[in-house]
Parts: C-alpha cells; sequence; structure tokens
C-alpha cells in the first residue's frame, strides 16, 4: 500500500492535468496581477512558456544556478518595487512570485497537489483585497477549478474528463456553503469580516489641510466617498452638509487645524457633557455610513450628532473622528440633529478664531473694518458680503492663478473660483473685522440611488464653507459658494458650472445612458448590501441577530442552533445521497450503446433481451449489408472502448456513430 501511494505521487503529470493547472492559475492570479507590481504578471508568461516547453521535450529543467538567478532577480524586483517594508501588498507579492516559479520544479503528482494547495492562499488572499460581492462569486468559479483540476489529476487515464469535473465540484461546494453560513454567524466573531488593513491605498480624498486649488482636484475624481442609508426619508439636498474636518489656523495660504484642535483633550465619548455646549432642538435625523477607506480617521457626519457607534470619538467642533486611520470600510450609526445650537466658546477658542497672520492681505483688512463700520453689525457685515459675492464672482473649477497675498488677489482682482475660495476668503474678511470665524470641510449632497434609496456621495462632492461665532446665537453657518452658484447647493456640482466646466468634471461611466446608469445604481445597491451584512458583520451584528434568533444568547443555545441546523441539514445530505445511490444510473459504454439502438430502431431493429452488442449487430448486418461497414468500423472501436479500456478512442467512437447513415 505504501509503495502505490508512493508510486502514484511520483506520476508524471499529463498534458491536460498541466493544460488546467496553467488555466487555474491564470484565473486565481489575475484579479492579483491589478495589485501587485506589473512585471510578475510578464514573469509568470515566461514561465508557463518555459515549462510547457519543458513538457514538449524542447528545454530541460532549470539547474541550480539558474533558479537562483531566477529568485535573486525576483528578489530584487519585490525589493525595489514594493521596497522594504512588510505589508500586504509585499506578502502577497512574495506569496505570486512563489507560486509561480514553482511552475518550474514540477515533476509529478506530489508537486501538483502542493501548487493547488498553495493556490488556495492565493485565492483566500482575493478576498482581502477585493470586497464586493462580484469578488465572492469569482472566487467561488476559482474553487470550482481547483476542485475540478483536483480531481483530473486522479483520472489521468480520462484525458478529457476535466470537463465531467466541474459538476462534481460545484455539487460538493454547494453542500458546504450552508455550514459556512452557519460558522459564519455563530462563530464568535473578533472583527468585521476579514479585518485587516485594507491593500490598497486611497488615491483621492479630504486631506488635513486646505489650500487654493485643493478641492479643484477632488472634482476630477469620481471614487466613492461614503455611502448613507437612512431610517427614514432623506432629507433635502441643500441640508446635506457632510461635516469632516473643521480649521482655525490659517498660516497665509493654508486653512489647517489648530494645536488644540489635535489634543487628545479635544476629544470625548461621553453623551452627557455633550449638553453643555450643545443644544439639541427637533427633527433627530438616523442614519447609518459606510465610510470607504482614506487612511485617515476623520469621519463624515451631519451636525450636529447626538448619538454615534462606541467606536467613534466626538470632538468640541461637532464631529466624528476614528480612533485610529479608517483602513477598511467602516460602519457606523448615527442620529443628528439639523436643528441645534452650539453654544460654549472658550476664551483660548475665541481668540484661536479670531487670529490671522501679522502681514500680508492687507487691502482686506483694511477694508473689513471699513465695512463693518459702516454696516454696524455682523449680520449686516455678512449680508453685504454676501451680495459682493452675489454680484460680482463667478464659480468655476478653473479659475486665475493667484499671488503672495492670496485674499487680496480673490477679492478684489481675479473674482472666481471654487468653494475653497469663497470660504477661505470670507472668513479671512469676519476675522480681519474682529468676528470669530473658522472654516468647515466636508462633502455637500450625494446621489440617491432609485434602487434601494440610499446615498452615494462621491469625492466630486467635496465642499467648503464657514462658521461665524453670533452672541446668543453660538456657531451659525454659512455658504457663501451658495451666495455665488446657489445650483451648486440645491442641485449638484454639475448644475453649477458651464458647459466648458463641466468637461474637468468627474463623471460616472455610461452616465448619459439611463440604462447604464439603472445598472450602476443596481450594482451599488447589491454592493452595499453586500458591505452591510456580509464584510461589516462585526460581534455587534452577530449579537443583534442571535438576539433576534434566540431571544436570551447562551452557550447552550448556541450549540442547540448549531446541533438542529447542521444536523438537520447533515440528515438531509444523506437522505438525499441515498435515493440517488438507489437509481440506476447508466455507465458511458451503455450511454453510446442506447444511441445505437435508437438509431437502428428507426430500420425497425431492436436488440433481444438476451442479444450482446455484437450479436444484434450481426443481425442488422445481415439484413442490411450496405451497413456492414460502418456498423463493424463501430463495434470495433466499442468493443475496444468497452472491454479493452482504451479511454482515448472515445471521441473515434461518437464520430463512428455519427458517420452510421441509417
Amino acid at each position: 500500500m505504501i509503495f502505490s501511494k508512493r508510486h502514484q505521487q511520483e506520476q508524471p503529470i499529463s498534458r491536460v492535468s498541466l493544460a488546467w493547472l496553467f488555466c487555474v492559475q491564470l484565473f486565481i492570479l489575475a484579479p492579483h496581477f491589478i495589485t501587485v507590481p506589473a512585471w510578475i504578471a510578464l514573469v509568470w508568461v515566461t514561465v508557463v512558456f518555459w515549462r510547457w516547453r519543458i513538457f514538449q521535450g524542447a528545454w530541460n529543467y532549470p539547474g541550480k544556478l539558474k533558479k537562483t538567478i531566477l529568485v535573486f532577480f525576483c528578489c530584487a524586483g519585490l525589493l525595489l518595487s514594493l521596497g522594504a517594508g512588510f505589508h500586504f501588498e509585499s506578502m502577497v507579492s512574495l506569496l505570486v512570485v512563489g507560486f509561480t516559479l514553482k511552475l518550474l520544479e514540477l515533476k509529478n503528482t506530489k508537486d501538483f497537489i502542493l501548487l493547488i494547495f498553495i493556490a488556495f492562499f492565493i485565492l483566500a488572499a482575493q478576498f482581502i483585497e477585493f470586497k464586493h460581492f462580484l469578488a465572492a462569486f469569482y472566487g467561488f468559479g476559482c474553487l470550482v477549478l481547483l476542485c475540478a483540476t483536483l480531481m483530473q489529476l486522479y483520472r489521468q487515464s480520462d484525458n478529457k474528463s476535466i470537463w465531467k469535473n466541474l459538476s462534481p465540484s460545484i455539487a460538493i461546494l454547494l453542500q458546504a456553503i450552508p455550514f459556512m453560513i452557519l460558522l459564519f454567524v455563530v462563530v464568535p466573531r473578533i472583527g468585521s469580516f476579514w479585518a485587516v488593513p485594507s491593500p490598497v491605498q486611497a488615491k483621492t480624498g479630504m486631506s488635513d489641510s486646505m489650500s487654493p486649488g485643493d478641492f479643484t482636484e477632488l472634482m476630477e475624481s469620481n471614487e466613492l466617498a461614503f455611502r448613507v442609508s437612512f431610517t427614514a426619508g432623506i432629507p433635502t439636498r441643500e441640508k446635506l452638509y457632510w461635516r469632516s474636518l473643521v480649521f482655525s489656523f490659517f498660516d497665509g495660504r493654508k486653512w489647517s487645524q489648530s494645536r488644540e484642535q489635535k489634543a487628545e483633550n479635544y476629544f470625548n465619548q461621553s453623551r452627557k457633557d455633550l449638553r453643555s455646549h450643545v443644544e439639541y432642538k427637533s427633527n433627530p435625523i438616523e442614519y447609518d455610513v459606510i465610510a470607504e477607506a482614506s487612511m485617515q480617521p476623520w469621519l463624515y457626519a451631519l451636525a450636529a450628532p447626538q448619538s454615534w457607534s462606541n467606536n467613534i470619538a466626538f470632538a468640541r467642533d461637532i464631529r466624528l473622528q476614528a480612533f485610529l486611520p479608517v483602513t477598511e470600510r467602516m460602519n457606523y450609526h448615527v442620529v443628528s440633529f439639523l436643528d441645534y445650537q452650539l453654544n460654549e466658546l472658550t476664551a483660548d477658542e475665541l481668540e484661536q478664531n479670531k487670529s490671522l497672520p501679522k502681514t500680508g492681505n492687507l487691502k482686506t483688512r483694511a477694508l473689513a473694518k471699513e465695512w463693518l463700520a459702516e454696516t454696524g453689525s455682523t449680520e449686516k457685515l455678512i449680508a453685504k458680503l454676501f451680495n459682493y459675492y452675489h454680484q460680482s464672482f463667478s464659480y468655476t473649477l478653473k479659475p486665475l492663478p493667484l499671488g503672495v497675498d492670496t485674499v487680496d488677489d480673490f477679492l478684489w482682482n481675479t473674482r472666481q473660483g471654487f468653494c475653497e475660495h469663497f470660504s477661505s476668503s470670507f472668513v479671512f474678511f469676519l476675522r480681519a473685522a474682529g468676528i470669530p470665524a473658522r472654516v468647515v470641510v466636508g462633502y455637500q449632497g450625494g446621489d440617491i440611488n432609485s434602487i434601494d434609496n440610499s446615498l452615494s456621495v462621491r469625492q466630486r462632492d467635496a465642499h467648503a464653507w464657514a462658521e461665524v461665532w453670533l452672541d446668543g446665537r453660538g456657531w451659525v453657518m454659512f455658504d457663501p459658494t451658495a451666495a455665488v452658484a446657489p445650483e451648486r447647493v440645491q442641485k449638484g456640482i454639475e448644475q453649477s458650472l458651464s458647459a466648458t466646466d463641466r468637461q474637468f468634471l468627474a463623471k460616472s461611466f455610461g452616465s448619459s445612458f439611463k440604462l447604464i446608469s439603472l445598472m450602476r445604481e443596481q450594482w451599488d445597491a447589491m454592493n452595499l448590501s453586500w458591505t452591510r451584512w456580509v464584510m461589516n458583520y462585526d460581534s455587534n451584528s452577530q449579537a443583534s441577530l442571535l438576539e433576534r434568533v434566540l431571544g436570551d444568547v447562551s452557550p447552550m443555545r448556541i450549540a442547540l442552533l448549531m446541533l438542529v441546523a447542521g444536523g438537520g441539514f447533515g440528515v438531509f445530505l444523506f437522505l438525499l445521497l441515498m435515493v440517488r445511490s438507489t437509481r440506476q444510473e447508466l455507465s458511458e459504454t451503455a450511454i453510446v450503446y442506447l444511441q445505437l439502438c435508437k438509431k437502428l430502431k428507426s430500420l425497425g431493429f431492436v436488440p433481444h433481451a438476451d442479444e450482446t452488442p455484437r450479436v444484434f449487430a450481426n443481425r442488422v448486418i445481415s439484413a442490411k449489408p450496405d451497413l456492414a461497414e460502418p456498423l463493424n468500423h463501430f463495434m470495433a472501436l466499442y468493443e475496444r472502448w468497452a472491454y479493452g479500456e482504451e479511454a482515448n478512442i472515445e471521441l473515434e467512437l461518437k464520430a463512428a456513430l455519427r458517420k452510421l447513415k441509417v
């Protein structure tokens, strides 16, 4: 027995098995070729060609020197491409390179099995890199191919049997799905599904500072920032200001957070302490947010949040922030009040939100004090400034470049810009008049999905506005962009731009075609459901689900659930197999013989119960001598195939059956 196993492991690989291994490798590695360095795909093509030439006998296996050189160059390539740091992409790249080079050592069944098991690990890495629901179906297809290829390895006498292995492979995996779902639901969670840092770094997104031109770059990106699902109806678009960061420090060109805003004591999670400086009035809005990986800790919410998920901190400037950078999709629940009053302002915050650089923008400083003296109040000054914006400015994605004194140049010379220009100049002007003000950045609006009524907010929806401290009213929001282009707030970015500017705006593929737009919405809706119910299934989701199913969650009840569900399905499979085993399944030889009988029946010939195939054929030939040659040829092939076990003549036999004209 030991000898037979060893002999089986040392059997050479057939042509069909090798070809299918190449095919499976291509399907499994194709998604990784998108993320790993491009030269690795070229190495795989080269190695596959080399291994095929070895199989043909044209080339030899590489010696130790050649293998050492190959490994050295691949390691050097990984080091140059990915650096010396150890991260997910370098780990996957190293695994893919090893999986590829192992082909050059593939000699027998034992090596083949090793490659198949490595393929399972690389397939698992797909689910970490690609988290949409289509990746699950693609991974299932790759798993079917892997199982079928492994079956083919032990049926090398049947060179065409690979297609027949697909059906049992699918059946095996489908039988495993109920058990997989059961384990997925009840096994204790230590984090969300595949909770590892995202291997793909965020390419665009909100940064921790703002200077002229930053938001214009975001308009050229259609990448998703986050999705929102509201418990009740969606508020009107002009109320959808998604708060992300608040900037209180200005260095003359760039806005950023002050040192106090970055300090740990600026955050807290205690909801009872919020009442001291936030007054919630009416109209609570409840919603769930699924934020894409941004590699930054700040999150997005409508002001002012009143309650939120436990894994989030709350800042004094009424914004939410994660404890760590968001390296994977993050799901959180928020209840916000659009009607609120933020009352508290410490002496240090007062001074910080009135401070300006000591020099620069002299004209704006002088006119701010002059206008305040003319109007006599903060509200009237703001109204005059808004009227100036409305009458004299234009809204464009490609404004003229600004000089050293950016605010002076924008307000009194170019008078064209984007939201960061308006919010920055507005806050600077009020500070120059001695009025506390600050810049708020985030996103405004979003696209409503008609399929599931969710809201998709993209990078192109990035926006900046302002807050002003008014005595008796606290911090009050003002959006100077709305004075210049009200369509930006009411209808969206695209409706507020000229035809020339629209060409610079990022657009979704096929957005001008209704059918394609509907298909994209359906795709987004399915992805949202997949993310919500599978990817973000964490310990909280598990506890909530088990409470609904079991009531009082206890180890005994969970064990009982596993026993009933798992045992019930196991009994069902057992009964199904018993029923199938009682059926008399025809062999391949019997099926071919029945096809011959069906043809001859049209001539009036039916085999007798005691007739062998050869006797039956001879009886037909006696009555129809013209069928002697083709029928004898068919029977000779049939006997070699059925009794001589010459499986490689199956195609020739079936061709002979087709040529038998009756």
